[in-house]
């Protein structure tokens, strides 16, 4: 909405302009598609595969025909035993559940030292700001390694 705005100083006029906004809440499922792995499923695999007979591999002289068959037993029996599942995605901020509360005080002290040197020509203070680098990436990765680590043994 525009009015006009007199000043009565000059013959030009003011004009306001009032702009209303209008929020939505728009809400985006973003799903990805993934397979059903657990002990249940990996075993359920095991367990067809070794009923398979495999006579249409073995049976044939071709090396290419006894793979393309290989391929595709193995491949039915994958297909049947993961199934596909379709599941919301999360923001990445809620996949690092390997975070802790020691990674995230360091990260900030690690923002206060860049601050710090950011406007600092004091060498001894860089050089303490690029070892604290190197030892939190080095605590991050160690952390992560760990946590999916003792995610994977949950699985098997």
């Amino acid at each position: 909405m525009v009015t006009p705005i007199t000043n009565g100083l000059s013959d030009h006029d003011a004009q306001l302009l009032k702009i209303s906004t209008v929020y939505t809440l728009v809400l985006i499922h973003k799903f990805k598609t993934v397979r059903k792995i657990n002990k249940y499923t990996i075993s359920e695999f095991i367990a067809k595969l070794s009923c398979e007979s495999w006579d249409t591999v073995f049976n044939s002289e071709d090396v290419n025909t006894m793979f393309n068959s290989f391929l595709n037993i193995y491949l039915r029996i994958f297909y049947s035993s993961f199934p596909l599942k379709n599941v919301i995605s999360r923001n990445n901020k809620d996949n690092k559940n390997w975070i802790t509360i020691g990674i995230k005080t360091s990260c900030r002290r690690k923002t206060k030292l860049y601050l710090t040197c950011r406007n600092s020509n004091n060498l001894e203070l860089k050089r303490h700001y690029q070892v604290y680098c190197k030892i939190l990436a080095n605590g991050i990765e160690g952390a992560k390694r760990k946590y999916y680590e003792k995610k994977n043994k949950k699985i098997e």
